[in-house]
């Protein structure tokens, strides 16, 4: 079933002080109805002008017909239907951009939390002139009827944040929240969690910005749902809780000026090149085609024709170009001259796209020097371990240099390469000067970037919201073979193309191999202490490695990426010499 689009028409006219309320509900069949029916009474009872969206994340059991029942007996109750689960912070995001109230209110569907606190909340937030109001289960007055185990654990997570953030609450985690909008249309472009550390780092980014935070007594009646945190949440709470120190104390992400999801919405042809329709390109497919955008195509080029599989066929504004057997770049440019859209979206056909990417990227077209939007190629968290870990070998230092932002989202800013497994452009600005050269590949992108910066004198912008999920190669050999042919090409762009491959980062791994070769060669047959100075070398060099593979909760991961970044780093440099003295590359 596809996402249910909330039309001007649907959705009642903005107005002064009217409310929005948004019930995430993952298999809530059980509570649903009596949960929303019941908010509609308080709500009408308290002469509110309001809105309910209830966000159907992913459920699995009868909530949808629950929800449709909802839909058919109260004429302001919509709803958000998404394909998959990915987490409550992911729900309540999506649904935040679909509603169309002055204030917004979060709460959950489990019935723990009567809706006739809404109104304390509002009455709160009114009083004080704040922009958030939060229910607190440290507030003193609040009445509480839930177990021990979660009352440990609520009390543990308040003392972690404690030390790592100084907000002016006690508690982020209630189910509860009332945001004036303008808070969320600044916070949550920023927000990176989807799942439970969302509501922690919502509230330390407006506290960030500046936003008056008020918490209020709530009355909390335990249903029941034992077992919904696992040990497996709470480790990833707790990673996510560091992450957010990490982006907003060290990276200091959170300081990006990041646009609100464009309310615009240009035409958007999709690019998908692909030698044939293999799993992780049916995925991608899939995944396009349930994009938050309503204005876009997709553009699906293989070598031969196929016959779609009746999930694919079923979607309409699917264009499949069969191409011949001929590379990426070819099949990008063949799409280029045939679409009429205003922008352009290039994606590998083994990666995906967060719902939100066109959304998040095309309002910074609005300005004529922005000829290009990038973003991060992040790894998807399902994929096997050996793949996890060749992307975590790319998120390091030691790896990357200062070009992890590709892989892991960081600061906003202005770029002069970027990958073309996540790039949009404008179609004006592809034309026979520049386009995808079909000579190269892997390194096509650094050619066709060259010639959007530094012919046309236009800008890329790297979005950290405008992300994709591109699968790995597994460590070690698949992961080397790419490092290999990037390196190769990186050295050869040096003497083809200076303007942005000429870079000390790029010659570092190759000098440091040299220094492994010639150095130990040095210290032995010519100077004795200089073999001293190459074992300190090298000794710190493995520390850095050590320090830099531990990037992971599984003691396994870590174990990988260790020697994947010293076999990368040596693979590169030799890649990277190699393509230095070449005359020519067999692809060109």
């Amino acid at each position: 079933m596809q996402e249910r689009k909330l039309s001007v028409e649907q959705m009642s006219p903005s107005r002064e002080n009217k409310l929005s309320v948004v019930i995430p509900a993952h298999n809530e069949a059980k509570t649903i109805y009596e949960m929303v029916s019941t908010t509609v009474t308080v709500l009408s009872e308290a002469g509110i002008d309001y809105e309910i969206l209830v966000v159907n994340d992913g459920s699995t059991d009868s909530t949808s017909s629950e929800i449709e029942k909802l839909t058919r007996n109260f004429n302001k109750v919509f709803t958000l239907t998404l394909e998959e689960n990915i987490g409550k912070g992911n729900a309540l995001m999506r649904g935040f951009w679909k509603t169309r109230g002055d204030v917004v209110c979060f709460i959950d569907a489990d019935l723990d939390l009567h809706p006739s606190q809404i109104i304390t909340l509002l009455t709160i937030l009114n009083k004080t002139g704040s922009d958030v109001v939060i229910g607190s289960k440290r507030h003193p007055e609040s009445r509480l009827d839930y177990p021990l185990h979660r009352k440990i654990l609520s009390t543990a997570y308040y003392f972690l944040t404690r030390i790592f953030f100084s907000l002016p609450v006690r508690d982020t985690q209630t189910g509860i929240k009332i945001f004036k909008k303008e808070v969320l249309e600044q916070t949550f472009p920023r927000i990176l969690c989807k799942q439970y550390a969302m509501d922690l780092e919502l509230l330390a980014v407006a506290n960030r910005l500046g936003f008056r935070i008020e918490e209020a007594p709530i009355t909390l009646t335990f249903q029941g749902k034992f077992g919904r945190i696992k040990w497996a949440d709470i480790r990833n709470i707790i990673i996510d809780t560091l992450a957010v120190f990490y982006r907003m104390y060290i990276l200091r992400y959170y300081d990006s000026q990041l646009k609100p999801p464009a309310s615009r919405e240009p035409a958007v042809s999709i690019v998908i090149p692909t030698r044939s329709l293999d799993r992780y390109t049916h995925e991608c497919v899939i995944k396009c085609s349930r994009l938050d955008y309503s204005n876009f195509d997709i553009w699906l080029i293989p070598d031969n024709d196929t016959d779609l599989p009746p999930e694919l066929s079923r979607i309409e504004n699917l264009r499949v170009v069969p191409s011949g057997k001929t590379g990426p770049s070819a099949k990008r440019n063949i799409a280029v001259r045939q679409t009429k859209a205003d922008i352009v979206a290039f994606i590998d056909s083994d990666a995906w796209p967060d719902a939100m990417w066109l959304k998040n990227a095309v309002g910074y077209f609005d300005s004529d020097e922005i000829a290009a939007v990038c973003g991060p190629a992040v790894t998807p968290p399902d994929d096997t371990m050996l793949q996890r870990a060749g992307g975590l070998v790319y998120t390091s230092s030691l790896v990357s240099a200062n070009t992890t932002y590709r892989y892991v989202p960081r600061v906003m800013r202005e770029v002069d390469d970027c990958p073309s497994c996540n790039i949009l452009t404008r179609r004006s600005e592809i034309d026979a000067n520049c386009a995808f050269p079909e000579e190269f590949w892997p390194g096509e992108d650094t050619v066709f970037c060259l010639r959007l910066t530094k012919e046309k004198g236009k800008k890329i912008l790297y979005v950290p919201n405008v992300t994709i999920y591109h699968h790995r190669r597994p460590l070690f050999i698949p992961h080397l073979k790419q490092v290999f042919s990037y390196a190769l090409h990186r050295g050869f762009f040096v003497k083809r193309f200076p303007e942005t491959s000429r870079k000390l980062k790029y010659f570092i791994p190759s000098v440091f191999v040299a220094w492994l070769v010639f150095g130990l060669l040095a210290g032995i047959f010519l100077l004795k202490p200089l073999l001293y100075v190459y074992l300190a070398v090298v000794g710190f060099y493995l520390l850095l490695c050590i320090f830099s593979s531990v990037k992971s909760l599984e003691p396994i991961v870590n174990l990988l990426i260790l020697p994947g970044i010293i076999l990368t780093n040596l693979t590169y440099g030799i890649g990277f010499l190699i393509g230095l003295f070449k005359r020519r590359l067999a692809d060109s």
